[in-house]
């Protein structure tokens, strides 16, 4: 990548913490889904959770934007179609797994969260192939992780 010397090593701060709201959703739905034990007549609970699905699949869907930005704008017209290819299937796959939400939360919720937690092996080819900065892979890394298990938990408590 030219000018990989000039890039920051480190986590730009806003993206970091812009990052790290962006969790804010998925904590929120299962904080109510774990308190909702109380209250298990609420239809809150229910709801709330979705939405956090929901958001999630958002955030799966908008990864493969970032990759399919990074494909077209940065590799050759050879490599192109395989990482396009790969930068629409988590938007298939998102809309696969809201659609098997309507039926079977905890299985969505679960396959969901295990999609996100995979999603770091199409970032370390884009930063072996030096697409994306020096810090990507520890930012993307632990997004992946901390969003993957709160979705898993929000697939646990929907049952």
């Amino acid at each position: 990548m030219n000018g990989e010397k000039e890039r920051p090593r480190r986590v730009p701060l806003p993206v970091l913490l812009l990052s790290a709201a962006g969790l804010l959703p998925p904590l929120m739905a299962l904080f109510v889904r774990l308190a909702a034990g109380a209250r298990p007549e609420s239809p809150l609970p229910g709801t709330i959770g979705a939405l956090g699905l929901i958001y999630s699949a958002l955030i799966l869907s908008f990864l493969g934007g970032i990759w399919w930005g990074v494909a077209v704008a940065r590799v050759t017209r050879a490599e192109l179609p395989p990482l396009v290819g790969i930068a629409v299937t988590p938007t298939i796959v998102a809309l696969v797994l809201i659609g098997l939400s309507l039926g079977r939360p905890m299985l969505a919720g679960i396959l969901l969260g295990l999609v996100i937690l995979a999603t770091p092996l199409v970032d370390r080819h884009l930063r072996t192939k030096r697409l994306v900065p020096p810090w990507w892979m520890r930012l993307r890394v632990s997004m992946s992780v901390l969003l993957g298990v709160l979705t898993i938990g929000l697939g646990l408590t929907a049952g």
